[in-house]
């Protein structure tokens, strides 16, 4: 019974914790808070919502959103489909898990394609990318704890799990110049969140 008592609490912290980061991705992706703080749903905005659903522009792009939306949910439920993943299995083997990635790229570079955005990195800053060409990807981490943290390590092992930390570690140079970069994005960010709440404030 004990040990069953102890799983309430738990499951409390886990669906708090998950509702909480839905709440912080729902402020996070909405302009709103950046825009001077929430706006109360008056007649004037009622009546504002109405013009806008009339406009066959307005119409139009919200309809390639959700054609998009669609295309991106519809890749990813058709080949989780276990149906799906039976009959990829068979046909492409070890492949399977790369050829879903692989359409779940393409599903993203049709969205990129069709609102005019070019490649991804093309809307990076050259200090973007420099960072990028001297920073591993935080993933990385994880992996050398995969490698490292076992109870024995036989000689194979250990070649492969010196040789990977080689590796990342060699590849991962940052200079002042990163730093200052890294710095001044913290800032900007900091400044951003804070924005808000001194608007509420006043």
């Amino acid at each position: 019974m004990a040990p069953a008592l102890l799983l309430v609490p738990a499951a409390l912290a886990s669906f708090i914790l998950a509702f909480g980061t839905g709440v912080e991705f729902v402020c996070f992706t909405s302009l709103q808070p950046l825009l001077g703080g929430a706006q109360k749903l008056g007649p004037d905005t009622r009546q504002e919502w109405l013009t806008a659903l009339q406009d066959p522009g307005i119409l139009a792009a919200l309809a390639r959103d959700l054609g998009l939306l669609l295309l991106f949910v519809g890749q990813h439920s058709l080949m989780a489909a276990e149906p799906v993943k039976t009959w990829m299995t068979q046909h492409f083997g070890v492949l399977q898990r790369s050829l879903y990635v692989a359409c779940t790229a393409l599903a993203l570079q049709v969205y990129y394609h069709v609102l005019g955005l070019g490649e991804p990195l093309a809307l990076k800053s050259p200090r973007a990318l420099r960072l990028f060409e001297h920073l591993r990807h935080p993933v990385c981490v994880e992996l050398l704890t995969v490698l490292w943290a076992v109870p024995s390590l036989g000689l194979d092992r250990i070649l492969l799990a010196v040789l990977l930390t080689l590796y990342l570690g060699l590849a991962h140079g940052l200079d002042q110049q990163d730093l200052r970069y890294l710095r001044a994005q913290l800032q900007r960010k900091l400044q951003l969140l804070a924005g808000p709440n001194d608007g509420d404030a006043e």
